[in-house]
């Protein structure tokens, strides 16, 4: 997935509007779990639901509820008050097994994923003068990994792992919050850290202007092996120009975002992913994140659990050329 720059988001408001047909009493109600209003995944649930209030696959009319996010969305689901969720592809996989943070709850064997979304893509800096080019250049060196137990230390340590590291490679291993590794890294206090989130990203476009700080490409012999064991892992690309002063793309790792769900019939779902095929173009086009989605992405990239039998149904029985075909999207 190639991520650009975008300049404004369109309210989730109107994202989740439906067409006036999609208020008819033949309707049959359909709750995706989103996130915060003020987040991603609430305006993608919308537009989500406005692809699906456009056609209507099975009579099913959609709204969008908003969370706090992925843990209390499976939560929802396995609860029975919503039919689809958004999840992070690891919070996904751990609530399937059982694991972490999903101990208690049990295994959700029954999770099926529709598709993937958007993703947090994890950057590496380095500031001028460190002499690190490529990601194994990271051995040796002051690297800032997050806070242990932050999202933002688990993407750090994912890269690591990609990249054949361990932390007992760098030569000091620092744990600041994402707001104070620019100044540190600008002071020459730290030679790299991780940032992670949606591109672009305020920190990343300060450690540029501030201190010439440079985006390392995350690319090694190590990566396509890590990529097997660590399905929930994808590829990403930052492309030039997102940031003022980065005249390249930059190969990345992220985490996508999924649509799930536990309780949908194979023929519901394959109807339904008949429609988002069918209106692809349209729903790429209705925030930002989404832009630059491709179908191929879509329906494999950081998938760790299965594909409901509906999603392979639809695919095996195409209606027409999707919106994004006749663009000439791939």
């Amino acid at each position: 997935m190639i991520l650009r720059p975008f300049s404004k988001l369109l309210t989730a408001a109107c994202l989740a509007l439906a067409t006036p047909s999609a208020l008819a009493a033949e309707s049959r109600p359909l709750v995706i779990a989103g996130g915060e209003v003020t987040g991603y995944y609430f305006p993608v649930a919308g537009a989500l639901c406005r692809v699906i209030n456009k056609d209507h696959p099975r009579g099913m009319s959609c709204t969008v509820m908003p969370s706090s996010g992925s843990a209390a969305n499976l939560s929802a689901l396995k609860a029975g008050e919503v039919d689809l969720a958004l999840v992070q592809s690891r919070a996904a996989q751990l609530a399937v097994a059982g694991e972490d943070g999903f101990r208690e709850a049990g295994p959700m064997g029954d999770l099926r994923a529709l598709m993937a979304l958007h993703g947090e893509v994890a950057v590496v800096l380095s500031r001028p003068g460190s002499g690190i080019e490529q990601v194994g250049d990271l051995k040796g060196k002051r690297v800032n990994l997050g806070r242990p137990g932050s999202f933002q230390r688990m993407m750090a340590e994912t890269v690591l792992d990609a990249a054949g590291l361990s932390q007992g490679d760098l030569s000091v291993l620092v744990e600041l919050d994402l707001n104070e590794q620019v100044s540190e890294l600008c002071q020459g206090n730290i030679d790299a850290a991780v940032f992670t989130g949606i591109h672009p990203m305020t920190e990343v476009q300060a450690a540029i202007e501030d201190c010439g700080a440079t985006m390392v490409p995350i690319r090694a012999k190590s990566v396509e092996s890590f990529l097997r064991k660590s399905p929930w892992v994808a590829r990403f690309v930052v492309a030039g120009r997102t940031y003022d002063g980065q005249k390249s793309d930059v190969p990345a790792l992220g985490m996508k975002t999924l649509l799930v769900t536990n309780r949908l019939s194979a023929d519901e779902v394959a109807d339904l992913m008949r429609t988002v095929w069918a209106n692809f173009g349209a729903l790429t086009r209705l925030h930002p994140v989404l832009n630059d989605l491709t179908r191929a992405e879509a329906s494999r990239d950081g998938i760790p659990i299965r594909l409901h039998d509906g999603v392979e149904r639809a695919s095996a029985h195409p209606s027409e050329a999707t919106d994004g075909e006749k663009s000439g999207k791939k």
